[in-house]
C-alpha cells in the first residue's frame, strides 16, 4: 500500500525520500515534527524509536506513553497527524522513528531516520554560501567596471572629435551663407542693371 506524507519542514531542516523511509536531518536545538497518519481510520498505532515503544494509541481515546518517550522529551499530537513532537532535538534524539499504523485493510508503517547535526556544521555551510556569493559580486563588479571603462573611452574620443566636427559644420554654414549672399547680391545687381537699360 502507497502512503502520502504531508511534511511541514522549516527552513533548517533538510529531508530525503527513500523507498519506505525518509530521513531528515535537523539542526541541533530545532523542533522536529514527525507526522504519521492523516486521517485514516485505524484500530491502533504505535510509535516506535529504534524498535524501542514510545507511544501506543488505540480507539477511542487510549494513549500509552512509555518510560522512553518520558525521558527523551517526546510529545505525541492526539491531531489529525498524530505527530510526533520533539521541541529541543539532541543527538541523543537521533535514530529510527517509526510509526505502525493497524487499520481494517492491513498495517501501515511510516519509518524515519533522524538525524542530528552540529550548529558548527552549518556554519562550514554558511561560510561555503557567504565565500561563493562574495566571489559572485566581486566578478560582477570587475565586469562593470570594464564595460564603465570602455563606454568611457568611448564618450571620450567622442567628445574629442566633437570640437573639430562643429568647427567644419560651421566653416560649411558659413560659407553657404556667403554664397547665398553673393548669389542674392548678384541677382540684385542683374536687376538693377535690367532696370536702367
Amino acid at each position: 500500500m502507497v502512503t502520502l506524507l504531508k511534511l511541514n519542514l522549516s527552513s533548517d531542516m533538510s529531508v530525503s525520500l527513500s523507498e519506505g523511509y525518509a530521513t531528515i536531518s535537523q539542526v541541533d536545538g530545532s523542533k522536529v515534527i514527525l507526522p504519521c497518519n492523516e486521517s485514516l481510520t485505524f484500530q491502533q498505532l504505535t510509535w516506535k524509536m529504534n524498535g524501542v515503544n514510545l507511544f501506543s494509541f488505540k480507539q477511542p481515546k487510549h494513549l500509552h506513553i512509555y518510560d522512553k518517550a518520558s525521558h527523551l522529551n517526546i510529545n505525541m499530537s492526539e491531531g489529525e497527524q498524530y505527530a510526533l513532537f520533539i521541541n529541543q532535538v539532541q543527538k541523543s534524539h537521533a535514530g529510527n522513528y517509526t510509526c505502525e499504523v493497524t487499520t481494517y485493510d492491513g498495517p501501515i508503517e511510516h519509518t524515519w531516520q533522524l538525524i542530528v547535526t552540529d550548529k558548527a556544521e552549518n556554519w562550514k555551510e554558511l561560510i561555503v554560501v557567504v565565500a561563493t556569493v562574495s566571489c559572485v559580486c566581486c566578478l560582477v563588479f570587475i565586469f562593470s567596471l570594464a564595460i564603465l571603462k570602455t563606454v568611457c573611452k568611448q564618450c571620450a574620443a567622442n567628445s574629442i572629435q566633437s570640437p573639430a566636427a562643429e568647427t567644419v559644420q560651421t566653416e560649411d554654414i558659413y560659407e553657404n551663407s556667403l554664397g547665398t549672399s553673393q548669389i542674392h547680391v548678384n541677382n540684385q545687381h542683374f536687376y538693377y542693371k535690367h532696370r536702367a537699360q
